[in-house]
């Protein structure tokens, strides 16, 4: 996944994986339905996967924050 836009990053599988994967490890203190909606919150999605979670949640925290960069690169 290259060059996505950030509806296409919100609304992607590994997105809802993500969240499904570690809602009790890094969503915790979250609503249990939480679902990231738009750029801040994956910001903060990705925020809680480094602070919370395992080196594999770091990894797609990662992956994550490179597609947010390219989408807001592609965005300007």
């Amino acid at each position: 996944m290259s060059h996505m836009t950030v509806e296409e990053i919100v609304n992607s599988e590994e997105v809802r994986s993500v969240v499904d994967d570690y809602r009790d490890m890094c969503f915790w203190s979250m609503d249990c339905n939480f679902r990231p909606g738009n750029e801040q919150e994956l910001l903060v999605m990705a925020d809680c996967l480094d602070n919370y979670g395992d080196m594999a949640a770091y990894r797609r925290s990662g992956r994550i924050r490179q597609w947010l960069s390219q989408a807001t690169n592609q965005a300007s």
